[in-house]
């Protein structure tokens, strides 16, 4: 199979379009789009600029037999998209969220299991050096018992898509999903990822800005671990500059990163010193995108299993509607 792997991507927004250049980059070109309305200033744009057809029907994708759907639309459209994949045998890459409520997720789950395709949750911080290096750290028992965590991650909506208007994304639309504790969901799904699940789940959210949006554009949010160890994650969509940092403290150690260093430091407790144990320096962002589609390769080749499979996926999500 390898590069002649049939790829359907449904959402031709800016993350399905970073999708769209990364499987080329990789040599993937059996590509086409699937959109239910017909934009043909978009189709002629996506034609022209990366040669990939867009289709309209369900005939239509049937007849192209896909291997695999790309799922990057809005939010509350993901489950629909990946029922579709299923009933033409497709194994499904979803951008998260998995959905904006638990509506048929039920009915996913039932029929993930008989179909025997491979599902992942595109939860790319998963694929971040930091973050993996962080999850090793614990995993090894480098930061002992672990007491608290600290998370951060925010940044202004308006200034995420500049040539888009914020008051028709996603993100910021109710109808589709949007809201703080679903669109920003990565520091949720990591910090269960390090910690394991919660016990307890408290929080407040609201609107508190001029935005012209339906939803809550910021979050504070307190969880305990199963553990023990509280978390606390702040979430909004107001930061200016963009700022995203983790902070784990243990019995033996403790990390402090805030994306963009270049340098991840783990402070020592016996020897009272700071270690360096990641260098970023030069990191391009694009590179944990990459990683993400070249694992999921590696699932539906029978090379590995998902690093965030559907159980994940449905764990994060009904903890997001908890904070919600």
């Amino acid at each position: 199979m390898d590069k002649k792997i049939r790829f359907c991507l449904v959402g031709r927004g800016s993350i399905g379009t970073r999708h769209i250049r990364n499987l080329q980059f990789l040599g993937y070109n059996n590509i086409i789009a699937f959109s239910k309305s017909k934009d043909p200033d978009k189709d002629q744009e996506y034609l022209n600029t990366y040669q990939v057809r867009t289709l309209h029907s369900r005939n239509e994708i049937k007849k192209f037999n896909p291997d695999v759907f790309i799922i990057a639309n809005p939010t509350s459209q993901h489950i629909e998209a990946a029922i579709l994949a299923l009933d033409l045998g497709a194994h499904i890459f979803m951008e998260k969220p998995l959905s904006s409520s638990l509506h048929k997720t039920s009915q996913l789950k039932q029929r993930l299991a008989p179909k025997n395709k491979i599902f992942l949750q595109a939860n790319c911080l998963r694929f971040h050096p930091a973050i993996k290096k962080i999850k090793s750290l614990i995993e090894r028992n480098k930061l002992g018992k672990i007491y608290f965590a600290r998370i951060q991650a925010g940044q202004f909506l308006p200034d995420w898509h500049p040539e888009e208007d914020y008051r028709k994304t996603y993100a910021g639309k109710k109808s589709l999903g949007g809201g703080v504790a679903l669109t920003l969901q990565h520091e949720i799904d990591y910090a269960y990822w390090f910690l394991g699940k919660f016990s307890r789940v408290k929080s407040l959210s609201s609107k508190v800005s001029d935005l012209e949006i339906d939803i809550k554009d910021v979050a504070s949010i307190i969880l305990q671990t199963e553990q023990g160890a509280l978390v606390e994650i702040h979430l909004d969509y107001l930061q200016r500059p963009a700022s995203r940092s983790v902070h784990i403290q243990g019995s033996l150690g403790s990390i402090n990163y805030i994306f963009g260093d270049e340098v991840m430091k783990f402070f020592d407790f016996e020897k009272r010193i700071f270690i360096p144990v990641l260098n970023l320096k030069n990191y391009n962002i694009n590179q944990m995108y990459l990683e993400e589609l070249k694992h999921f390769i590696a699932c539906i080749k029978g090379r590995v299993k998902p690093l965030i499979p559907f159980s994940d996926a449905l764990y994060t999500l009904q903890i997001c509607l908890k904070i919600r």
